[in-house]
C-alpha cells in the first residue's frame, strides 16, 4: 500500500491537545481500560499493557493492520495519513489507525477480529526423521551412603569419586543448594554432566529434560526432550511476543535506531516468550522448568543477537555484519531463562547478517547429500535460499517483506480463525476456504498468494498485475481498483474484505525478490533451473502455500511438481537434532563454516533481474500439475 510518508511523519510529530491530562480509553472486545498521557498513541499504551493490536509495520504508519474503530465518546480528528487509507464513510464511522491516534477525551474503541485473533498456525512439526541419541549431556544416576563421623568426605568429593572424570566441577549456583537437596533426596538422584561440569541435579524419580527452540521473527516453537531416551515428550508453537513491535527484521532495526532502549525491550520479550514456551511444555507433562538441563536455539541473526543482548544496528546497515557468527554456549540464567540453575543455552552458528542459525538448522535437517543441485529456501519476511551441490553450499537472502505474513496487505492478518487461506475464481464465481470455517475477517499469507494467482489465471488482472475493471467483483474504492472477496454482509467484521491494486503490487515485489535471488544464485553457481534435482521449501508459510499458486505467478523455478518438497519446520527439526546429538551439533558447525554467502547487493544485474521478475509469467509446469 502506498502511503504518503511525509503525512505520516507529520502525524507522528503531533502530540495531541490533551495538555498532560490523562485520557481513559476502553478497549473492546477485551473490555480493558487504558490511560493515555500527553503524546501517547493508542498503540503505544496497548503495547505497554500487553493488549494485542496487530501492527505489521511496527507502528510507523505505513500499513493499516492496526486499524481500530472509535465506537463511543469523542472521535479524534483523522490525520491526513488516515484519509489516504480509509474511505470517507469509514472515517465518519470512527475508523482510525492506533499508531497515529491520540484521543483528546475518554472514548471506547473496538479492535477488529483480524487484529486480535491469535495465530493458529505456529508451525511446530517438520518432516525430518530421527537421529542417533548421543547428547552432550550425560545423566549420572547416584545412590550413595550418607556421610558419617568415619566418612567425612565433602559432598563434591563424594560425587567426584563416584564418577571419576565426569564430575570435575559443579556449577556455582547449583552447588549453593546441593547440600540441602541431596540430603532431602536421601542421597539418591541424578546429575546432569556437561563436559565434566555438573550443571543440574534432581531426585531419582524426576525427569531430566532438554528444550530445543526455533526462535522465529513472528513465531517460536519448542520441543521438550527426555534427555535419558531422546524421546520428544511435548511440542508447542506460539506467537513471538516481539511481534507487537512489528513483523519483520528491518522494522525492529528501525525501532532500535530511533530508540536504542528498544533493543532491551525486544530482548525481554524474546526471553518472556522462551520462558512461556518452557513453562507450557513442562506443564503438559506435569514437570517443572527447573528440570530442563540444556537448551538449543536456532534463530535468524537478528533474533540471535536480540536474545543475547548483542548490538543489532549494524545488521541493518551495509555491509550487514554480525557481532557473533560462531556457535556459542551461554549460561541460561545470564540470559534470563528460568530453567535449571547451571544449564547452558547453545546458540547455533550464523552464516551472515541475514542468514542465521535457523537456516543452518534447516540445512542440517534437510537432505543435502544428493547428486543434482538442490535449492533449499525458507520463505518469510526475510527469505533465505541456499544451493547445495556435492557438499558445497552457497547462500543468499532477500527481504521479501511482510506480505507473506499478511502484513502490508489491506485485509491482511496472521493465520488465525477467520483468515481466508484459499481462493478459487471461475468466471464470476468465487469460493473461499476460511480457517476455522468461520465468517472471513481477513486474508493470511497463503490466501494472499492464492488470490493473486487466481486473479491472474482467471484473467481478472493482466501479466503486469493491473486489475481489469470489467470483472463484476472489481470496484473503485478511494479512486483505486480493488477486488471484493467478501462484501459487508458476508464479512465477519461488518466491513468488506478487498484485495487492492496496491496489495497486488506488494505481492509482486515480494515474489520478484525471491525469484530474482534464485536466478542470481543459480547463475553465480553456474547452473540453470533445469539442472535442479529438487527445491525444498521450509517454514510455516512454505508448508501451507499451494505450490501451484506460487508457480502460477512465477515465484518459484519452473519445474515439475515432483521436484518440490514442502518440509514444514525444518529449523525446529535441526534445533532438536543439535540437542539430541553431539555429532549433529558439530555437523551444524561444519555446515555454517562450509556455507559461502553471496551478497545480492553486490550483484550488478540484481535490479535488472528483479524488474524482469515483477510481471506474472506463464509457466510450463503449472499446466501439468496432475
Amino acid at each position: 500500500m502506498n502511503i504518503d510518508t511525509k503525512a505520516v511523519s507529520e502525524a507522528e510529530d503531533e502530540s495531541g491537545s490533551n495538555s498532560g491530562l490523562s485520557v481513559r480509553v476502553t478497549v473492546l472486545p477485551m473490555d480493558q481500560v487504558i490511560e493515555l498521557s500527553a503524546g501517547d498513541t493508542i498503540l503505544d499504551v496497548a503495547r505497554r499493557e500487553r493488549i494485542r493490536i496487530a501492527s505489521s509495520c511496527g507502528g510507523h504508519g505505513t500499513c493499516i493492520t492496526c486499524a481500530i474503530q472509535v465506537t463511543d465518546g469523542e472521535i479524534p480528528e483523522p490525520h491526513d495519513a488516515d484519509r489516504q487509507v480509509f474511505s470517507e464513510r469509514r472515517i465518519e464511522d470512527g475508523w482510525r489507525r492506533a499508531c497515529l491516534t491520540r484521543p483528546v477525551a475518554d472514548c471506547t474503541i473496538l479492535v477488529p477480529p483480524r487484529s486480535t485473533a491469535a495465530a493458529v498456525r505456529t508451525q511446530v512439526d517438520g518432516q525430518a526423521g530421527e537421529v542417533e541419541f548421543a547428547p552432550g549431556i550425560e545423566v549420572l544416576h547416584f545412590e550413595l551412603e550418607a556421610p558419617t563421623l568415619e566418612d567425612f568426605r565433602a559432598d563434591d568429593l563424594r560425587i567426584q569419586e563416584a564418577f571419576p572424570g565426569k564430575a570435575d566441577r559443579f556449577d556455582a549456583r547449583l552447588l549453593a543448594g546441593f547440600a540441602e537437596d541431596v540430603r532431602r533426596w536421601k542421597w539418591r538422584g541424578w546429575l546432569a554432566s556437561r563436559d565434566g561440569e555438573i550443571v543440574a541435579a534432581g531426585p531419582i524419580d524426576a525427569p531430566v529434560l532438554g528444550l530445543a527452540v526455533d526462535l522465529g521473527t513472528t513465531n517460536m516453537s519448542g520441543f521438550l526432550i527426555d534427555m535419558q531416551s531422546g524421546e520428544v515428550l511435548a511440542t508447542e508453537g506460539l506467537e513471538n511476543p516481539q511481534t507487537m513491535f512489528g513483523g519483520d527484521l528491518i522494522t525492529y532495526a528501525s525501532h532500535i535506531r530511533r530508540n536504542p532502549e528498544m533493543a532491551d525491550e525486544l530482548r525481554k520479550l524474546a526471553v518472556e516468550g522462551a520462558n512461556r514456551l518452557a513453562g507450557d511444555l513442562c506443564d503438559a507433562i506435569d514437570a517443572a522448568p527447573e528440570q530442563i538441563v540444556e537448551v538449543t536455539v536456532a534463530g535468524n541473526t537478528m533474533m540471535h543477537h536480540l536474545l543475547l543482548g548483542l548490538p543489532v544496528k549494524q545488521l541493518a546497515l551495509s555491509p550487514f555484519i554480525s557481532a557473533l557468527s560462531a556457535a556459542a554456549d551461554f549460561k541460561a540464567r545470564d540470559l534470563g531463562l528460568m530453567i535449571a540453575p547451571g544449564a547452558y543455552v547453545h546458540m547455533l552458528a550464523n552464516i551472515a547478517g541475514f542468514v542465521g542459525g535457523d537456516h543452518v538448522a534447516t540445512l542440517l535437517a534437510s537432505e543435502i547429500d544428493v547428486e543434482k543441485p538442490v535449492i533449499i529456501m525458507d520463505i518469510g519476511t526475510n527469505t533465505e535460499i541456499s544451493l547445495v551441490q556435492a557438499g558445497n553450499i552457497t547462500s543468499v537472502s532477500c527481504p521479501s517483506g511482510p506480505a507473506f505474513e499478511g502484513g502490508n496487505i489491506s485485509a491482511g492478518m496472521r493465520a488465525a480463525v477467520g483468515a481466508i487461506e484459499l481462493v478459487r475464481i471461475k468466471g464470476d464465481e468465487l469460493s473461499l476456504k476460511v480457517i476455522g470455517d468461520a465468517a472471513p475477517v481477513g486474508l493470511c499469507g497463503s490466501g494472499v498468494l492464492d488470490v493473486v494467482a487466481q486473479l491472474y489465471l482467471a484473467g481478472v488482472c493482466d501479466n503486469r498485475g493491473r486489475l481489469r475493471e470489467e470483472h463484476s467483483r472489481v470496484r473503485l474504492i478511494n479512486e483505486k481498483r480493488a477486488f471484493v472477496l467478501a462484501d459487508e454482509e458476508a464479512s465477519g467484521s461488518g466491513a468488506a474484505i478487498v484485495f487492492t491494486q496496491d496489495d497486488i503490487r506488494n505481492l509482486q515485489l515480494a515474489k520478484a525478490a525471491i525469484r530474482a535471488a534464485t536466478d542470481i544464485l543459480l547463475d553465480e553457481c553456474g547452473y540453470t533451473e533445469a539442472d535442479l534435482g529438487k527445491v525444498v521449501i521450509a517454514g510455516a508459510f512454505g508448508n501451507y502455500i499451494d505450490v501451484a499458486s506460487a508457480l502460477a505467478i512465477g515465484m518459484l523455478p519452473d519445474l515439475p511438481f515432483n521436484r518440490f518438497a514442502q518440509v514444514g519446520n525444518a529449523a525446529g527439526d535441526g534445533a532438536r537434532f543439535t540437542l539430541q546429538s553431539k555429532a549433529q551439533r558439530q555437523l551444524a558447525v561444519d555446515i555454517a563454516a562450509r556455507a559461502q554467502y553471496f551478497e545480492l547487493a553486490s550483484a550488478p544485474t540484481f535490479m535488472k533481474v528483479f524488474g524482469k521478475r515483477m510481471n506474472f509469467t506463464e509457466t510450463t509446469n503449472i499446466k501439468n500439475k496432475d
